[in-house]
């Protein structure tokens, strides 16, 4: 596994520079989002998203079983076992920008939740137009990096039906981010707001 090549290099950093552990647990973090070429060809893009949210904290639900959120790595389907991912539930995980390449090739997916997400990057989003094709339903909340601009990327999503923003303290002008994105997404239902408010059941 890619994080465990990575340990050797960790570990030096440890020792090295125990002060600065911020930038540590970056590099772990980073560690956890790249995507890992050598396993995407053995296990297909839909196994290795799973198993990246899951590492970083987050859950998924499948096109197979939607009722059930699989949140423990050790419990993912055996890696002969086909599946496609329908839900992307990335709250309190720790995805980056980066990560989000592991949304390629995954064609299934209509609902992403990011919410609390410390490590999203303001250009985060970008990486959602890898499944513009069939993401219908997004929330993004408590994404304290993300500003203005960084929302601005959801006008691309064209086939969203549903779009959910709230508690997003560096957002200066929610009220023009709606409105610019309602342009842009005439048959999207959009809730802006600084209150808390849930995706409607599909």
């Amino acid at each position: 596994m890619l994080l465990l090549n990575k340990l050797p290099r960790i570990t030096q950093l440890l020792i090295r520079d125990s002060k600065d552990q911020r930038g540590i647990w970056g590099y772990v973090a980073v560690a956890f989002n790249q995507v890992d070429a050598e396993r995407l060809a053995k296990v297909g893009a839909n196994r290795l998203c799973a198993e990246w949210i899951v590492k970083n904290g987050g859950g998924v639900r499948f096109v197979e079983n939607p009722t059930k959120l699989w949140k423990d790595y050790n419990s993912l389907p055996a890696e002969n076992t086909q599946f496609y991912i329908k839900v992307v539930d990335a709250s309190n995980s720790s995805i980056m920008k980066i990560g989000l390449d592991h949304l390629k090739g995954c064609k299934n997916i209509d609902t992403v939740i990011l919410h609390n997400c410390k490590h999203l990057e303001n250009e985060g989003l970008e990486g959602l137009h890898h499944i513009s094709n069939s993401l219908e339903r997004l929330q993004v909340s408590g994404c304290y990096n993300i500003t203005d601009s960084g929302l601005a990327d959801i006008g691309g999503l064209k086939n969203l039906r549903q779009l959910v923003i709230f508690d997003m303290i560096f957002v200066k002008n929610m009220e023009e981010v709606a409105a610019s994105l309602k342009k842009q997404l005439p048959n999207c239902d959009i809730k802006a707001t600084k209150l808390g408010v849930t995706l409607k059941p599909k």
